[in-house]
């Protein structure tokens, strides 16, 4: 199997205190350097011979594979987590979080609390939902490894310093307040509603906002650049080798450098 990247469900130039510069890196960099690691491992895997390959070697192998899988859908869904404005979740997503946690306000203080904690190390954090139990339930995980058994997340945070040190440093505080302030509790609201589609955190957020398919850069997949820009669809036959619409930056005529005045056309 080859894993391909998924499209950016967040448009990054419309993200409150949260650069288009550090969502395009951490897109680019880490994400998309652990889909290449990804598939990588995955052939590496198909070509050995299980016959002459000390066991131990495969075993790192597989876990390697499993580690690196687990990186890649969990960026996806903290790409697909963002693009909201953070504030009151939906009446059900609101009404299953006060359930299970007392209050949204009380869900909202121990979610933050676990990422300050790995705020200068490392982790992600997550809200869960567990069809066993039928309830919501925050994890944190300082391995990508690290889950509930059967649960599935539907909002994630990443902690891992390359997510925010580039723009926040040493102020892991400030990056989780920023993130808090854009979730998109209309995705997280659907991918509550139809478990079955969050292992698929793209499609579940694509309910709400249309993708952003980035293309250049590393591994073919880096299209956005600096503000004071806006982006619009490239022609058709501009696509790029997976088959998706590239986009092109087009100077907004008239608008003094630095300011912040960005639109999706098209």
């Amino acid at each position: 199997m080859t894993y391909r990247l998924a499209p950016l469900y967040c448009r990054p130039w419309t993200l409150n205190n949260m650069s288009p510069r550090l969502i395009e890196s951490h897109y680019e960099h880490n994400y998309g350097a652990a889909v290449d690691r990804l598939n990588a491992v995955t052939e590496e895997l198909k070509l050995v011979d299980l016959k002459k390959t000390p066991a131990p070697v495969v075993s790192r192998l597989k876990r390697e594979q499993t580690a690196l899988l687990n990186s890649t859908l969990l960026h996806e869904l903290y790409f697909a987590s963002l693009g909201g404005d953070g504030r009151s979740p939906p009446e059900t997503i609101a009404g299953a979080i006060a359930k299970d946690f007392g209050s949204v306000n009380r869900w909202r203080d121990e979610f933050i609390a676990l990422a300050e904690v790995l705020g200068g190390d490392a982790g992600w954090v997550l809200l869960t939902y567990v069809p066993r139990d039928g309830c919501l339930i925050n994890v944190s995980a300082t391995d990508h490894t690290q889950s509930v058994a059967g649960g599935i997340p539907i909002l994630a945070l990443d902690m891992y310093e390359h997510a925010y040190h580039i723009e926040f440093g040493a102020n892991p505080s400030g990056y989780v307040a920023a993130f808090m302030r854009n979730i998109d509790w209309g995705a997280v609201e659907g991918r509550y509603q139809d478990p079955g589609r969050a292992a698929t955190t793209a499609g579940a957020a694509g309910v709400c906002r249309r993708p952003v398919h980035l293309t250049g850069g590393h591994a073919g997949h880096a299209q956005i650049r600096r503000e004071g820009a806006i982006y619009r669809h490239a022609p058709a036959p501009l696509l790029d080798a997976r088959g998706c619409r590239r986009w092109r930056r087009l100077a907004r005529p008239g608008t003094p450098r630095g300011v912040d005045r960005h639109a999706l056309k098209g």
